[in-house]
């Protein structure tokens, strides 16, 4: 796991991620009511990460079907688009490349020589 050339695009996931969330709390953006959501919001997204790490196919899905549905429901709600809005569809849209890079899905599918362990 720590030589495949997938880990960095997963940390690079990851850091995609925090640039959401910290885009998210910017004002215009309702979707976080509380700072106790906020922090379940972070441990979910730290666990979907920390498994991917561990080749999760159930981790890599839950990825792709949030990160993908925003970015969907971007194009579907219609302009105009505010600009936190649009740079948080944006960065949706950057977690999606991420997830399906050529070396992700070898590493998540196990077509991956390395051993998981």
């Amino acid at each position: 796991m720590l030589t495949s050339p997938a880990r960095p695009l997963i940390l690079g996931y990851g850091a995609a991620i925090a640039l959401f969330d910290f885009v998210v709390l910017l004002p215009g953006n309702p979707q976080v009511e509380s700072a106790g959501q906020l922090l379940i919001m972070v441990a979910i997204q730290a666990l979907i990460v920390w498994r991917l790490l561990h080749r999760s196919l159930i981790a890599w899905s839950l990825a792709v079907l949030a990160s993908g549905s925003y970015t969907v429901s971007f194009v579907f709600i219609g302009g105009p688009y505010e600009t936190v809005f649009t740079i948080s569809a944006l960065l949706a849209l950057v977690q999606v490349g991420f997830l399906f890079t050529p070396p992700v899905l070898a590493y998540v599918f196990g077509r991956d020589s390395r051993p998981a362990h």
